[in-house]
């Protein structure tokens, strides 16, 4: 067993973060002798757990390795448009036909089913799909070959005809539902953000799909009995790929209206692409909730539940959220003149900006970020308090310079950020880092 050779794969698909984290689980005590700027300044070290780690635990190490980012209870939505492959059997029929040990699929991917719950109104299975980079190369799949190790668990709610996946990489994801549309012969579709044309002239120069998610938020949710404050939030303002266009608001835990850069994005029509909630449920249960646009045309929605470790409000606060955006999917915006009011309130505060006062914050805060960034370098960049103080003065300054509208480049908050390992903006999703890491790695 080539165990240096899983580990390179391995290097290549996880954050340099969550690697650092990795070899310290190992070699308790390990610290780097210089801050780290890119994987290759760990790679030795890294692929020195070849040493550590037994034959029998590689499995278990290259699947806590990718699962190591997913947190809280992500989740995909689809629509069953029948339920014949279910009522057409009794439950032992089921499970024979659904309890797959490892099928090969699409040369790379190894995929496993267990029905782990079957009943009038809910189905569920748990999946593992395994995936060996290299097997195109040697023509089989073996431990030599593997790569990476996912697991996701499938509910259908058979009344609803709505089935979810539950899993937090997007790619993994679209593997499984490929798996159970040609492989099951499940009829599964997506919910889709579409528009509703008579909507449209009623919403002015607001994009679509930002209207109906804050329809989603301020209208939908909080009639059923949930209250949502925006954290972040992330905007696609156009540009040569999706990721140059990527622009990052930060809005502190405060109301949308007090972001000028935000009420800026949408009086001009960008698309929300990302946004991260505080919500309370029933005045009195709190968690958070991360939303993210998924798909080639952004029209796919991804929730994420965390900051709860009861399940129970998890799936229940999940089913809520899911239940309004399957109607969103099919009838729009739900209360249009609140929709509207919010826009023009919106609008209203981008337009009636105080330029003396808002001039004054910008500059005295660029001018604290530079004084600051003059002294970085003095700073010790393996201390942790160090360098937690650092990032909450550089997330505090965005926070102020995005609601004065500033939407420019600071070298100086750059200088900070590059110091303490922050990423600005071109990450979207924690659980997708390897669609962008391999440019950096």
């Amino acid at each position: 067993m080539d165990k240096k050779a899983i580990l390179t794969r391995v290097l290549k698909k996880v954050p340099l973060d969550n690697a650092m984290d990795l070899i310290q689980e190992k070699f308790n005590g390990w610290v780097p002798e210089k801050k780290p700027r890119k994987k290759e300044d760990i790679r030795e070290k890294f692929l020195s757990l070849s040493e550590v780690i037994r034959d029998e635990e590689i499995e278990d190490f290259v699947q806590m390795a990718v699962m190591k980012k997913s947190v809280g209870l992500p989740a995909y939505t689809y629509r069953l448009s029948n339920i014949n492959f279910i009522d057409e059997v009794n439950e032992h029929e089921f499970k024979e036909k659904y309890n797959q040990t490892y099928s090969p699929y699409k040369e790379i991917y190894s995929i496993s089913t267990e029905v782990i719950d079957f009943n009038h109104g809910k189905i569920e299975l748990n999946c593992r799909l395994k995936e060996y980079e290299a097997s195109w190369k040697t023509g089989t799949m073996n431990i030599d070959s593997l790569s990476a190790v996912y697991t996701a668990k499938i509910t259908i709610n058979n009344t609803q005809r709505v089935m979810t996946i539950f899993c937090g990489n997007h790619s993994v994801q679209e593997i499984l539902m490929a798996y159970l549309q040609q492989i099951f012969g499940w009829p599964l579709n997506l919910y889709r953000i579409n528009e509703v044309s008579n909507q449209l002239v009623k919403i002015g120069s607001a994009s679509y799909k930002t209207s109906v998610l804050l329809d989603l938020v301020y209208n939908r949710l909080k009639e059923k009995g949930i209250e949502s404050t925006f954290k972040e939030l992330k905007f696609y303002t156009g540009g040569r790929s999706r990721k140059d266009g990527i622009k990052d608001v930060a809005i502190g835990g405060r109301a949308l209206l007090s972001s000028q850069l935000a009420c800026e994005y949408v009086t001009l029509g960008s698309h929300i692409i990302y946004f991260k909630l505080g919500m309370t449920y029933e005045e009195m249960i709190e968690f958070t909730t991360k939303v993210y646009l998924k798909g080639n045309d952004l029209d796919i929605l991804k929730i994420v539940i965390l900051d709860t470790e009861n399940e129970n409000i998890r799936l229940k606060a999940m089913d809520v959220i899911q239940q309004e955006y399957i109607d969103m999917c099919t009838n729009g915006i739900k209360d249009i003149p609140k929709t509207v009011q919010l826009l023009t309130t919106i609008r209203d505060r981008f337009i009636n900006k105080d330029q003396l006062i808002l001039g004054t914050i910008k500059e005295n805060a660029l001018n604290s970020i530079a004084s600051i960034a003059m002294l970085v370098e003095k700073f010790d960049d393996q201390d942790i308090y160090t360098i937690e103080v650092l990032k909450e003065f550089s997330r505090y300054n965005r926070t102020l310079l995005d609601s004065v509208g500033f939407d420019g480049e600071d070298e100086n908050l750059n200088s900070i950020n590059n110091f303490v390992r922050t990423d600005e903006v071109q990450i979207i999703d924690e659980d997708d880092y390897e669609d962008f890491d391999d440019e950096a790695s």
